[in-house]
């Protein structure tokens, strides 16, 4: 089961045969042949990518036509969890958790 890196939809296509570049997702219409939703992409790694042989892409979730792509397979519940925050988003989801914080505890 394979599901949308942005969204978390469940994908239904692409998963027999080869995913179209083209296809873009039904919920939140992110591109489905992406860096982002490859079996090989690895966030941490230093370029993105386990699969050696793999040409430089510069917009990981754009998308691309890499000849090594696999649609990467994973549970409803652990691509819901996978969801992350850009960095911008994430200092803003941190700043406005201290600011309640604060309000909170300065309430009377």
């Amino acid at each position: 089961m394979a599901a949308c890196y942005k969204c978390g939809k469940i994908i239904t296509v692409g998963l027999e045969e080869p995913l179209g570049t083209e296809l873009v997702c039904e919920q939140c219409s992110s591109w489905l042949h992406c860096c982002a939703n490859c079996a090989a992409y690895d966030e941490y790694s230093n370029v993105k990518c386990r699969e050696p042989k793999a040409e430089f892409v510069f917009d990981r979730l754009g998308k691309n036509v890499c000849p090594l792509f696999k649609l990467r397979q994973s549970s409803p519940l652990a691509a819901q969890q996978q969801k992350k925050l850009s960095p911008r988003a994430e200092q803003k989801d941190r700043e406005n958790r201290a600011r309640d914080n604060l309000d909170r505890l300065f309430r009377s």
